[in-house]
């Protein structure tokens, strides 16, 4: 079977991925968002080498790999490794022959492996995925795409330098005395043309949000 083929049914590769979440977003991504999903533990990556010799952990055998298989992420440093792989940072092996571990559907463990005539040196990259071996379930990144582009998610959350700028701001309208007791839509207003950096849009949604909170609160 084609690999091309392969990934349109079930299997997205990194490339695909990123061209498909920026259709959904209509607006130009990167593999670093999958690297921040990755290392947010939402994403699941997978390692697909046609005809990569692999070994069980537990020493029942070896096989060879044809079908991605789910690189595991308990191990810290592996799985940062393997997410900067998707920043284009290749990874190499800390120590002599170092892999990741690697779960197949059944939750059996395996580790990547050569033939002695094709053993590659110690600290070869050959013994980590390349950018062009890492690919996705296509099913999960389509779960994955309300959480990732709701459009209220400003609601909930304000990047951690707007929420500074958001402070700050607040602090010199207080100092300021500056016309206390008007609306959340005014304050976003004020506070946008204060910085230019804060999103007015987003500062209102929260202020309001605020607001209907400690509304409830006193209740």
């Amino acid at each position: 079977m084609g690999q091309t083929t392969f990934h349109r049914r079930q299997w997205l590769s990194i490339q695909q991925a990123v061209n498909h979440l920026s259709a959904v977003a209509e607006e130009p991504l990167t593999s670093a968002d999958l690297a921040d999903l990755a290392e947010d533990y939402q994403l699941d990556l997978y390692w697909y080498r046609p005809g990569q010799l692999l070994t069980y952990t537990d020493g029942r055998g070896t096989l060879e790999l044809d079908t991605p298989m789910r690189l595991c992420p308990e191990n810290h440093s592996d799985w940062q490794a393997i997410a900067g792989i998707l920043r284009h940072r290749p990874a190499l092996p800390a120590y002599e022959q170092d892999t990741p571990l690697l779960e197949d559907a059944e939750g059996n463990r395996l580790r990547i492996t050569f033939e002695r005539s094709q053993r590659p040196e110690p600290f070869s990259n050959r013994w980590y995925p390349t950018f062009a071996e890492l690919v996705v379930k296509r099913s999960q990144l389509e779960q994955l795409e309300p959480q990732i582009f709701s459009p209220r998610e400003a609601d909930s959350e304000l990047k951690p330098d707007l929420l500074l700028n958001v402070i700050w701001e607040l602090e010199q309208l207080a100092l300021d005395g500056s016309k206390p007791g008007l609306s959340p839509a005014w304050l976003a207003s004020e506070l946008a043309r204060r910085n230019g950096d804060i999103d007015r849009g987003a500062v209102e949604r929260v202020l309001a949000a605020a607001e209907r909170e400690g509304a409830r609160q006193a209740y």
